[in-house]
């Protein structure tokens, strides 16, 4: 029984870019604003925004930069894009609203023991303005800045570039950080800061477009959420914090039944990904080691053994970020290694 369902599990890794060129499904829409956004959290009981039937396409815009915190840093009013007055209108904080979530969405047909695939078309910049930051005693050196800091940063949309300083520029690279599903009801209402089985706040920018995403649904629907645009970050995000700004972008979602996953799996071009998130980075590591031993063997026909020293030959553990309470390691086996 405990083969068979790995086998199950494993499966569902396989079933994605190569069908990217069929049919779209309906083609709905989704932009922030106070009815279609929630600020920081998962939550099984929240009611959904958005109804979509499996294979349907969603174009989203996503905000990131609460007016008031950027007119805190001294950003004039007509600076700052009429957008994300819009999708901030009501919040009395001026926090920055990184997670501020699109969502959820409601897939019919979805349950318990079901997985959500999500193929991220394309996802693109929007506005110009950004920004980042760092807390006292947080980040990878928290010792060194027991202090905070903030900075904003503007996009050259055409050009596709971060001036960062002088002589110093930042290519984009934009991805979503932040992609999930509700946990388990029993967890009730669960930060989105750090991620965990459901997906959410990954910060993995190997998820950019052209990749496909793999989450386990825990509730009927899924309710899938989206948030926290990258114009650019490193592997760890170091500091805390990417260059956060507001995204556009298309996916598509698919409904698998009855295929079960444990944590959330994905797929590039060119790698399989596999993910394990822990307060412990050695945790983590085992978790997606573990994770792509197992597909590796019941995909590959390759025996334990032998899959374990194909993976320590060709593959690489990624420490996708080490800034939020929970570590995120991603695992990545390239495609090209096997012939059939």
């Amino acid at each position: 029984m405990k083969r068979q369902m790995l086998a199950i599990c494993s499966s569902v890794l396989l079933l994605g870019a190569a069908a990217y060129a069929q049919d779209r499904g309906n083609v709905h829409e989704l932009h922030p604003t106070p009815a279609t956004v929630h600020h920081g959290f998962y939550d099984a009981s929240l009611k959904p925004v958005l109804t979509i039937a499996s294979g349907d396409t969603v174009k989203l815009w996503t905000a990131t930069g609460n007016p008031r915190y950027f007119e805190s840093l001294g950003v004039p009013k007509d600076k700052i894009p009429p957008e994300l007055y819009a999708a901030f209108e009501g919040v009395q904080d001026n926090g920055r609203g990184d997670h501020t979530l699109d969502g959820p969405i409601y897939v019919t047909g979805a349950e318990p023991g079901d997985t959500l695939e999500i193929r991220i078309i394309s996802v693109d910049l929007w506005l110009p303005i950004a920004a980042q930051s760092f807390r006292p005693h947080r980040g990878v050196l928290p010792e060194d800045f027991p202090y905070a800091k903030d900075r904003v940063l503007w996009i050259d949309l055409n050009k596709r570039m971060i001036e960062y300083a002088p002589g110093v520029v930042v290519p984009a690279k934009p991805f979503w950080g932040d992609i999930g599903v509700a946990p388990p009801p029993e967890m009730g209402r669960v930060v989105s800061g750090p991620p965990n089985i459901n997906g959410g706040n990954m910060d993995n920018h190997d998820l950019g477009a052209g990749s496909t995403l793999y989450l386990p649904v825990h509730v009927p629907g899924a309710l899938l959420s989206v948030s926290d645009g990258h114009a650019a970050q490193g592997d760890g995000e170091v500091a805390l914090s990417a260059v956060e700004t507001s995204l556009k972008g298309e996916i598509q979602v698919i409904l698998h039944k009855k295929q079960r996953i444990l944590w959330p799996r994905a797929e590039t071009p060119t790698h399989y990904m596999t993910m394990g998130f822990d307060e412990d980075l050695n945790q983590a590591a085992k978790i997606a080691t573990r994770e792509m031993l197992n597909f590796i063997v019941e995909t590959k026909g390759l025996s334990r053994e032998d899959a374990y020293m194909l993976m320590s030959a060709t593959m690489d553990l990624v420490v996708t970020q080490a800034v939020d309470g929970v570590k995120g390691i991603h695992a990545l086996l390239p495609k090209a290694i096997f012939q059939k």
